[in-house]
């Protein structure tokens, strides 16, 4: 018996050698249609997810430090719990950034936040929409502890970018940026 290499592994004597390479072909691309089709139904993306991604890259200095999410807690949601806190932590190689983000009344919050290494640095609440705050950046002065506050903030998508204050040529220290927040 002499083995045909152009027979397929189901034995079919069909030479299909004009297909090779093709995909996806018709069946395939039906296949991942309907597979498309079933995800955006059973779990579309936002409607805000295109205005998230702009706002998330629109940055005017792209030399940046970008700190990743290190740990994302709710505090006092539970029946007696009468403030709601949101404690976030992000990280990157020259900074950690504790954010806690407390409920206040009339759809307002309040961001209390820490740096380690303590610092003096500028820190910078980056709103995406006009809704928040008018639209206009709002930048505050850590305290030599690495504290800053950022009072009466309403309620939407931000970035946290920290800035240094002085910059020498001995040690640069790069500008750090959180990903978006919904508050």
């Amino acid at each position: 018996m002499t083995d045909n290499l152009d027979t397929p592994a189901g034995g079919s004597d069909r030479n299909d050698t004009a297909d090779a390479g093709l995909w996806p072909d018709e069946v395939d691309r039906a296949i991942l249609g309907q597979l498309r089709d079933t995800y955006v139904l059973a779990d579309p993306p936002p409607a805000e997810l295109d205005e998230r991604v702009r706002f998330a890259i629109a940055l005017e200095n792209i030399d940046v430090e970008v700190a990743r999410l290190q740990e994302d807690l709710l505090i006092g949601s539970g029946a007696r719990g009468e403030d709601r806190t949101r404690t976030i932590t992000f990280d990157c190689d020259s900074l950690t950034i504790m954010i806690t983000i407390v409920d206040l009344s009339d759809d307002r919050v309040r961001l209390d936040g820490w740096l380690a290494p303590a610092a003096t640095r500028r820190v910078e609440l980056r709103v995406a929409e006009p809704s928040v705050d008018g639209g206009a950046p709002r930048v505050v002065t850590t305290e030599d502890t690495g504290r800053f506050v950022f009072d009466d903030v309403g309620h939407g998508l931000v970035q946290v970018l920290v800035h240094p204050v002085e910059q020498t040529e001995d040690e640069p220290v790069p500008t750090v940026v959180t990903p978006s927040l919904l508050l």
